[in-house]
């Protein structure tokens, strides 16, 4: 019996990783999975609740999930600025839907931000993306 516990706990464990590219047939908004996406600093991860809504048998676990995009603890970006700014998600996240494994599209290095605030007409300033004094 202890080797069928462990052959189903290990199923579950390795449960397949998330795929948007899976769900972009029911045309789901960004923020309906990623609350706050478009008015507040930071987008969350989905919930456990937000998948039962189609999947109501899903077990009470947390989603696989891994962290792409980090910027350094001295840098503020918020999600909502940039949604103000008329930015789609796919701008930095590219086309999510088109991907059965997310990547990183855009980098977060300084770089890769200026040339991106350069490209939009944002400014460049260094509080713009700093509280100086930190």
């Amino acid at each position: 019996m202890p080797a069928l516990l462990f052959l189903l706990t290990a199923l579950l464990a390795a449960a397949p990783p998330f795929s948007h590219k899976t769900h972009a047939p029911l045309k789901l908004k960004c923020v309906q999975c990623h609350a706050g996406a478009e008015k507040q600093e930071r987008a969350t991860f989905p919930t456990v609740e937000n998948c039962r809504v189609c999947h109501p048998s899903m077990e009470t676990r947390d989603i696989p999930s891994q962290r792409l995009y980090k910027v350094p603890d001295f840098v503020v970006f918020g999600h909502n600025r940039h949604a103000a700014a008329k930015l789609e998600c796919s701008t930095c996240h590219g086309e999510v839907y088109q991907q059965a494994e997310l990547k990183v599209e855009r980098p977060t290095h300084m770089k890769a931000c200026m040339d991106c605030h350069k490209e939009h007409k944002a400014s460049n300033t260094c509080t713009a993306c700093h509280e100086l004094g930190q």
